[in-house]
C-alpha cells in the first residue's frame, strides 16, 4: 500500500534531495504511526517540530552601526583586496524580504538584481497554533516580519545607512516564516525543509539560516544540513539565543556535522532610545532598547507612572500574576525567572501599558517577544534599572520616550559574547560554536512598512556576518572545498578576552573568537581539525609522552593535528604554546544550581598558571616544507582542583606562531580546544529540586498541586506533570507505577521522549510536560491505548544519563513522585 492509497494518511510534502523522504498528515486520532516505521523501505520516522527564527529584539532608529566591519577584518578585505562576494551565490532560509527596499537592489529578479532566485513556502496566514495551519504562498517571498529583511541587510546592504558584509553576491530568499501577529511566529520543520532543498537545488554556495530548535544531530533538520554539507555547499547556523539557560543551551541545525555553527558577540556601538525618568530627586535619562516587537514602539509622550510588581522573586522578576491593579502604568521587571512572553502576559493583564526589563548582569540588553504581544516591552541595562527601583523605592516616578526619539551610544561590552548567545557543548559534547561574530544590537534594513531600518539583536544577526564573510573568501579562493573554508575560517577567529579574569572566554561561548576574513583570505596553512572535542576523558597517568609521567593521576587527552603549508615557495616554521581559558559550571560553590554559569577562576591572583588547563606536545616547533604537511601531538591536562561534582567544561587555545622563510613578521592561527571535568555518564539529567520540579499542576489554573494524598485522576485531562532537564537527554519516559505492584500499567499521554534538549525558565523551552489521565499506552509508539484499573500510584520519570543504552536500567535517572489515586 502507498501513502497515497491510505484513507487516513495525507502526503503533504516530498523530499529527494537533502532528505529522501515526505512529510504526511494524520487524519485519524488513533492511527499508529508505528505502521509507517514496519513498511518496506523506511528507515527512520520523526514527528514534525517546531522552529523559530534565532533573534531577540527590533526597533526603528536613523543611525548606522559600522565599526564591526573594521573588528572583523571586512573592511580591510573590501578595501584592500576588492572582494565583495560577487560571483558566490547565497541562499537564505527566513521570513522573506522586501526586496522593495532601496539598499536591498529595489528590485526582483530582474536583470542585475542582487535578487535572482527564491519562492514563498508559507504565506501571510500560517498560524502553527491552528489544528490546520493554512498555507498560501505568495508569488514572491515578500516579508511581513522584518526578520528576513534585518538578515539580508547584514548581508547584501548597498548603503548608504546599512553596509552589508556581502553586498556584491548573488542571493536567494526561501521564505518558511509568515506574519508573527497572525501566531507564534514559528514554522514546522517540513516547511523548512522545503527551503532549505529549494536552496539547495538552485545551486547556491552558501546556505544561511537564522533558525534554531531542538539540540540533537539526529534532528531531520540537522540531518537534512549535514548532507548539503556532504555535497560541497557551507551550510552557516546560528547557534541559538538561550545563553541565559546556561551550558548546553545549543539548537539545531547548528550542531550538525559540518555546519558552520555561530555565536554572537555585542556591538561595539549601540541605538538607544532615551527615557526621561522624572522624580522628587530630579530628572534623568537612561538608555533604552529598541523596542522588543515592532508593532508597538515604545513611545509616551507624556510622564506615564512607572511602577514595580511586590511581592518575592517571581513577582520582581514579573513572573506571577500581579496583586495590584498596573492599569495606565509601564512596569519595571528584572530579567530571569520565565521568558520575556510571559513578562509582558502577566504585565498586559494587570493593566500595564508596557513593560521595561533591567538586566540581571552587567551591561546592556535587547529583549525580544514576538508580535502578538499587546504592549511594547523594553530592556535596559543593570546601572540603570538600579536608578529606577531605587528611585521608585523612594517615592514615584515617571518616564517619558519621544516618538522618533534614539541616541547611539558605545557599549559597555562592546566585542564581548552577547549575553544571549547560546553555550555549548552539544547534546554530545562537540565543540560549539565554532566561530563567533557581531550579533547583539546589530542596524540593518527592515521592511517600509515596519520603517526601513531596525536594531536587532540574535545569534540570528550573526549567522549572516559569517555567511557574507565565507562568500569574500569563496570569491578570493575559489578553490577551497568545504572543509578548507572551515578550516580557515575558523583557525583564524581573535579569541575573546575575559575582562573579569584577563583569561580567554571559555571558546564553549565564543567558539575560536571573533571572525577575521581578511586573515582568513590570506592564510598559507591548515590546521586539520581546527577544533579539539575532547568530551569527558578519564583520569590516568598520561601515556604515550614520557616526560609527562611525574604529573601523576591526571584527566588528560591526546589529540593528533595535521598541518598544511600551503605556500608552495617557502617552508614554514612554527611553534605552539598554550593560552587557557575560564572553566565554567552550573553550580555554585555552595552545591546548588544556578542556570547562569558560574566562572572559574573568578580571581586569577590565586591561582598559579599550571593549575589552569595545560598543553604539553613532544613535537612543539616544527619546520614545513613548501607544500607539504605533517602532524603535531598534543596532549591537554584539565585544571587542577576542580570537583567532578561540579560538572566544569573546561578549555583554552591553541596558539600557532607561525613564520615563513624569509620573512620578517610572525602571525598567529589558533586551535581551540574543550572539555568536560568528570564522567557525563553518571551525570543527573533532571532539573534540580531547587526549580520546583517536577512537580502536579491544575491545567486550568496553572497551581501546583501539593498534597498528592487527596488526588484523584480520572477520564479527564485535569491534571500535568511538570518536569524539566538540566542536560539534555536522547530519551525521557512518563509512566504510571502501580503502587502495590511496582509494576508499570504503561506510558502516560506524551510519555515517550525522544532526544529532548535542555529546559530553563529562560530557554525556548522553558519546561516539558505530559497530561494525566487513567489512560495509557503498553508501546513506546504510545499507539497501543489502555485505561489502567482503579488503584494507587505514582508517576515515574526517567531520564537517560549521557551516552547511555537505552536498554540498561541502570543508565537511566529516575523520579518517583508520592502516591495519588486513579478511580
Amino acid at each position: 500500500m502507498t501513502f497515497h492509497a491510505m484513507s487516513d494518511v495525507s502526503v503533504d510534502r516530498h523530499f529527494t534531495k537533502v532528505l529522501n523522504g515526505i512529510s504526511v498528515s494524520v487524519n485519524k486520532r488513533d492511527f499508529d504511526p508505528n505502521h509507517f516505521a514496519k513498511m518496506d523501505g523506511i528507515k527512520r520516522v520523526w514527528p514534525v517540530r517546531y522552529y523559530y527564527p534565532a533573534s531577540s529584539s527590533s526597533s526603528a532608529s536613523n543611525s548606522s552601526n559600522i565599526y564591526s566591519h573594521h573588528a572583523t577584518g571586512v573592511e580591510k578585505a573590501l578595501k584592500e583586496l576588492g572582494v565583495d562576494g560577487k560571483g558566490v551565490k547565497i541562499g537564505i532560509v527566513d521570513s522573506g524580504v522586501d526586496y522593495n527596499h532601496p539598499e536591498l537592489g529595489a528590485c526582483w529578479k530582474t536583470e542585475g538584481c542582487p535578487w535572482q532566485y527564491g519562492k514563498d513556502f508559507i504565506g501571510d496566514k500560517y498560524d502553527m497554533t491552528d489544528a490546520i495551519p493554512i498555507i498560501e504562498p505568495n508569488p514572491t517571498p515578500m516579508d511581513c516580519e522584518g526578520h528576513g529583511t534585518h538578515v539580508s541587510g547584514i548581508l547584501a546592504g548597498r548603503g548608504p545607512q546599512v553596509r552589508g558584509v556581502a553586498p556584491g553576491a548573488t542571493f536567494g530568499m526561501y521564505r518558511v516564516f509568515s506574519c508573527p501577529v497572525n501566531g507564534q511566529g514559528g514554522s514546522a520543520d517540513d516547511i523548512l525543509l522545503q527551503g532549505i532543498e529549494a536552496a539547495f537545488e538552485d545551486g547556491h554556495d552558501i546556505i544561511s539560516l537564522s533558525l534554531g530548535g531542538g539540540a540533537w544531530s539526529e534532528e531531520p533538520m540537522a540531518v537534512a544540513c549535514a548532507q548539503i554539507v556532504q555535497q560541497g555547499v557551507v551550510v552557516v547556523a546560528a547557534l541559538g539565543n538561550d545563553g541565559m539557560g546556561g551550558l548546553q543551551t545549543a539548537g539545531a541545525p547548528a550542531i550538525a556535522r559540518g555546519v558552520i555553527s555561530v555565536g554572537s558577540v555585542d556591538n561595539w556601538n549601540i541605538t538607544t532610545k532615551p527615557g526621561i525618568i522624572t522624580s522628587t530627586q530630579g530628572t534623568q535619562t537612561i538608555a533604552l532598547s529598541m523596542p522588543g516587537n515592532s508593532k508597538y514602539p515604545f513611545d509616551f509622550d507624556s510622564d506615564t507612572p512607572l511602577a514595580i510588581p511586590a511581592g518575592g522573586e517571581d513577582s520582581i522578576a514579573g513572573c506571577a500574576n500581579y496583586t495590584e491593579d498596573m492599569t495606565g502604568k509601564i512596569v519595571v521587571v528584572k530579567r530571569g525567572a520565565c521568558a520575556f512572553n510571559d513578562k509582558v502576559t502577566y504585565a498586559y493583564t494587570a493593566g500595564a501599558i508596557g513593560v521595561i526589563c533591567y538586566n540581571n548582569v552587567a551591561g546592556d540588553m535587547s529583549p525580544g517577544v514576538s508580535n502578538s504581544v499587546p504592549i511594547p516591552f523594553v530592556g535596559i541595562s543593570d546601572d540603570d534599572g538600579k536608578y529606577v527601583t531605587d528611585t521608585l523605592a523612594a517615592g514615584k516616578a515617571t518616564i517619558k520616550a519621544l516618538k522618533g526619539a534614539t541616541e547611539i551610544k558605545p557599549s559597555k561590552t562592546g566585542g564581548q559574547i552577547s549575553s544571549f548567545s547560546s553555550i555549548g557543548p552539544s547534546a554530545e559534547l562537540d565543540m560549539v560554536p565554532l566561530i563567533s561574530a557581531p550579533g547583539g544590537n546589530i542596524w540593518s534594513t527592515f521592511p517600509k512598512k515596519l520603517g526601513n531600518y531596525a536594531s536587532l539583536s540574535g545569534t540570528s544577526m550573526a549567522a549572516p556576518y559569517i555567511s557574507g564573510a565565507v562568500a569574500l573568501l569563496k570569491q578570493a579562493r575559489p578553490d577551497l572545498d568545504v572543509g578548507a573554508i572551515t578550516r580557515l575560517l575558523v583557525s583564524n577567529g581573535k579569541p575573546i578576552t575575559d575582562p573579569a579574569t584577563g583569561l580567554k572566554t571559555n571558546p564553549f561561548k565564543s567558539g575560536a573568537g571573533l571572525v577575521n576574513i581578511y586573515d582568513a583570505i590570506k592564510s598559507r596553512v591548515q590546521f586539520d581539525p581546527p577544533v579539539l572535542s575532547l568530551n569527558d576523558s578519564k583520569v590516568s597517568p598520561i601515556q604515550g609522552y614520557s616526560k609527562l609521567e611525574s604529573l601523576g593521576n591526571v584527566r588528560w587527552a591526546a589529540r593528533t593535528i595535521n598541518i598544511h603549508n600551503t605556500d608552495s615557495k617557502k617552508s614554514l616554521h612554527l611553534s605552539l604554546n598554550n593560552a587557557a581559558a575560564n572553566s565554567l559550571s552550573m553550580f555554585l560553590a555552595n552545591g546548588s544550581f544556578s542556570y547562569m554559569p558560574r566562572t572559574w577562576p573568578a580571581d586569577t591572583s590565586s591561582v598559579s598558571e599550571n593549575e589552569l588547563p595545560q598543553v604539553y606536545s613532544p613535537n612543539a616547533e616544527k619546520t614545513i616544507g613548501p607544500g607539504k604537511s605533517c602532524s603535531v601531538t598534543v596532549f591537554i591536562v584539565a585544571p587542577k582542583g576542580l570537583k567532578d561534582s561540579e560538572s566544569w567544561y573546561y578549555g583554552g587555545f591553541i596558539n600557532f606562531t607561525l613564520q615563513w622563510d624569509g620573512e620578517q613578521t610572525t602571525s598567529t592561527q589558533v586551535v581551540s580546544y574543550g572539555g568536560y571535568n568528570g564522567d557525563s555518564t553518571v551525570r543527573d539529567v533532571l532539573s534540580p529540586p531547587s526549580d520546583g520540579l517536577p512537580a502536579f499542576v491544575d491545567i486550568a489554573t496553572g497551581m501546583s498541586v501539593e498534597d498528592l494524598s487527596t488526588l484523584v485522576i480520572g477520564n479527564n485531562v485535569t491534571k500535568a506533570i511538570l518536569f524539566g532537564l538540566a542536560i539534555p537527554s536522547r530519551l525521557v519516559e512518563i509512566v504510571l507505577v502501580d503502587a502495590v505492584t511496582s509494576k508499570s500499567a504503561g506510558y502516560t499521554l506524551q510519555g515517550y521522549n525522544e532526544y529532548m534538549p535542555r529546559t530553563c525558565p529562560e530557554c525556548s523551552v522553558p519546561y516539558l510536560s505530559a497530561p494525566l489521565t487513567k489512560t495509557v499506552f503498553t508501546n513506546s509508539e504510545l499507539t497501543n491505548v489502555t485505561q489502567a484499573p482503579a488503584g494507587k500510584y505514582h508517576v515515574r520519570i526517567r531520564a537517560l544519563r549521557p551516552f547511555g543504552d537505552i536498554a540498561v536500567d541502570s543508565d537511566y535517572q529516575v523520579w518517583d513522585s508520592a502516591e495519588f489515586t486513579i478511580a
